[in-house]
């Protein structure tokens, strides 16, 4: 039997020896704010999956073979906390938060929450997925994916690309080495000293401005934008078609594609 903890929170671990799987489930028990925490034990170059519904989740590296995970919870209108689920095995780790059904009473239900920040080995294989709630990855040493609906998108130190996707945010990405490839519909995209080492970059977005730096211009560039108007430094291409709303031209130093669209917004490479 397990001991009592001195915070409220319900704490199950439950081992399953042949598949050699483990979960363990963080869940407060009061009605009221909290901040709860797990570490558990994970591999570098593991596969790490985190899901969400209603928080942000924050990502960091450190030189550890471990996760630690803190859970900032607040309780739904009707007094519920999200259960956060953590199993490991062989194929890695996956931390997902479950809700409560909503219930009726239409807008006057309020969800419950659950802001996730995590310490994660440097080089693990994340799959990042939230639905209302923005993503921060910092640091991450192998190829990064993540998917959110109505958050923005935040991406630092990156050195294996990234696939990242967002409905209704922002997404802004910072000295991001490797594949490039993401897409928003409602918002901005910003990144400076981007390298795809010849892989390619793939930027687009429906309502909102596009504004890159690269670290290294190399490649089949093209960059076009329906209302807005189409910037490019192009010093030493080789070849350049050029038009108010649409750029064509390539660079030398590689073969790779480099797509950049908006439909409503000004686009910017330099």
């Amino acid at each position: 039997m397990l001991p009592a903890r001195p915070l409220a929170a319900l704490i199950l671990t439950l081992a399953t020896t042949m598949l050699g799987a483990q979960t363990f489930i963080l869940q407060p028990t009061q009605a009221a704010a909290l901040t709860e925490s797990h570490t558990v034990a994970l591999a570098n170059g593991a596969n790490l999956t985190v899901k969400n519904t209603n928080g942000r989740i924050k990502v960091e590296t450190w030189d550890r073979a471990e996760v630690a995970f803190t859970g900032q919870f607040k309780p739904s209108s009707q007094d519920e906390q999200v259960k956060v689920v953590f199993e490991s095995g062989p194929k890695g780790l996956e931390i997902r938060g479950e809700y409560p059904k909503q219930h009726s009473g239409g807008g006057n239900y309020r969800g419950a929450v659950c802001e996730m920040d995590l310490k994660v080995p440097r080089n693990v294989l994340a799959r990042i997925d939230t639905v209302n709630g923005r993503i921060t990855l910092t640091g991450l040493g192998a190829k990064a994916d993540c998917r959110t609906v109505n958050g923005a998108i935040e991406a630092q130190d990156l050195n294996q690309g990234l696939d990242a996707e967002t409905v209704n945010g922002a997404i802004s990405l910072d000295q991001v080495r490797g594949a490039i490839k993401a897409s928003t519909t409602n918002g901005a995209i910003s990144g400076k000293g981007l390298d795809a080492m010849g892989q390619g970059v793939e930027l687009s977005t429906v309502n909102g401005a596009l504004n890159v730096t690269m670290a290294k211009l190399e490649g089949s560039l093209t960059a076009t934008t329906v209302n807005g108007q189409v910037s490019v430094n192009t010093k030493g291409a080789n070849l350049v078609n050029a038009s108010k709303h649409r750029v064509e031209a390539t660079f030398p130093g590689s073969a790779q594609a480099l797509h950049l669209s908006t439909v409503n917004g000004a686009l910017v490479v330099k």
